[in-house]
């Protein structure tokens, strides 16, 4: 059985953090999202894979290369347009001896025993799984057939997670699809006549919007073990805590697991790290500073004696001394959607603040942004926008 992803995807609700870099390669446990789905197919056996690549599709296969890092054979499929998950899927079919295969999206985690379960379901079965945000996905209905709706304005239901097994028959009913202007897999597959649902219970995440991730990141950092190597001077370290090679840990720092340090890294003197927290590779983080349950990528350096709780910084970022990025509960207008949150805010890539600089909960800032000393930031900023 063969594993085809659908990662060609921008993934916009995500944005900036997806400016520069598909949703599918966002990091949560220093890790991309589409490792995880790469890793559950291996688990169960499912190592020729097929990953339909549009946006930003070159650092996908940068950082998979041909699969054999990750114990699989992997090949890539170009969709040119992103024209929906139907035709997504369709760039696959010149493929020869496809026989059955499991379809997923690249965006969301799933446990293997998710994919173990739709492995050794029958064929046009579909995995479904309980969400109280049913509204954002295709909720299921079953009468005397199973359907799929998009987009009801429902809350709680049944829902359909984009994972289905199926087999090489389903190339042709796209294809008379297509012509119609039918792009999305949902509706091809309520074309069929056998359409069966089969629940999980187990692990299913998706982020719709920026903050979700950090829920993502949390899942997936329990499963995290202690691993500490580089240099650790005086400092206190409790629970499950991963530091990787070449880091160092100054003195009088206390770190919290559960906690994940990438390569590279510098944590400076009595510095506190709490849990639920992702450090990626080469992040420098000054003195004094204090930070929780949040996401800080590659590549970004942190002044001393900065605050930042339940927020997420993109990759490359530069942030001078006494930062602080607040944590409350906030109400937002995103793509016509009403979200509710507690939480903090979020920086995209390759953005510089100034010293003595606050977020407000809630404020989104691009990529490139540029943000002056004592500024108090409490709207959003638009990719490459200044603050003078």
């Amino acid at each position: 059985m063969k594993g085809v992803i659908l990662a060609a995807g921008e993934g916009k609700r995500l944005n900036p953090l997806t400016t520069y870099m598909p949703k599918v390669m966002l990091p949560v446990g220093n890790k991309p999202i589409l490792e995880y789905v790469v890793d559950a197919l291996v688990k169960n056996n499912i190592r020729d894979i097929m990953i339909v690549i549009g946006y930003h599709g070159d650092k996908i296969k940068r950082y998979f290369g041909n699969g054999e890092k990750f114990n699989s054979s992997i090949k890539y499929i170009v969709q040119d347009k992103q024209l929906g998950t139907a035709h997504a899927l369709y760039q696959v079919h010149k493929i020869p001896e496809f026989g059955d295969f499991i379809v997923l999206p690249g965006d969301n985690i799933i446990g293997e025993d998710g994919i173990k379960k739709i492995k050794n379901s029958e064929k046009n079965t579909i995995l479904a799984v309980y969400s109280e945000r049913a509204s954002k996905y295709g909720a299921i209905e079953i009468d005397e057939r199973v359907r799929i709706k998009e987009k009801e304005n429902i809350e709680e239901s049944l829902i359909f997670t984009g994972i289905a097994h199926l087999n090489s028959e389903i190339f042709g009913i796209i294809k008379e699809n297509l012509k119609d202007g039918v792009y999305d897999l949902p509706e091809i597959l309520n074309t069929l006549d056998d359409l069966k649902v089969m629940r999980f219970d187990g692990i299913w995440e998706d982020a719709v919007y920026p903050w979700d991730l950090l829920s993502l990141n949390s899942s997936s950092l329990k499963r995290i073990t202690k691993t500490i190597s580089g240099k650790i001077e005086n400092s206190t370290i409790t629970g499950n805590v991963e530091i990787g090679d070449g880091s160092i840990i100054r003195s009088g720092t206390r770190i919290m697991g559960p906690v994940k340090i990438g390569n590279n890294c510098e944590i400076g003197a009595n510095t506190v790290i709490m849990g639920d927290t992702s450090i990626g590779d080469r992040v420098k983080i000054g003195s004094l500073s204090y930070i929780e349950n949040s996401i800080i990528m590659e590549g970004t350096i942190i002044g001393e004696g900065s605050y930042i709780k339940d927020s997420i910084i993109g990759r490359g970022c530069t942030i001078m001394p006494r930062f602080a990025m607040l944590s409350a509960p906030f109400q937002k207008l995103i793509n016509g959607d009403i979200i509710d949150y507690r939480a903090g805010s979020v920086i995209g890539d390759n953005t510089s603040a100034g010293a003595g600089v606050i977020v407000q909960s809630g404020v989104l800032i691009g990529a490139d942004c540029k943000i002056d000393n004592l500024k108090i930031i409490r709207e959003n900023l638009k990719n490459g926008e200044s603050v003078r």
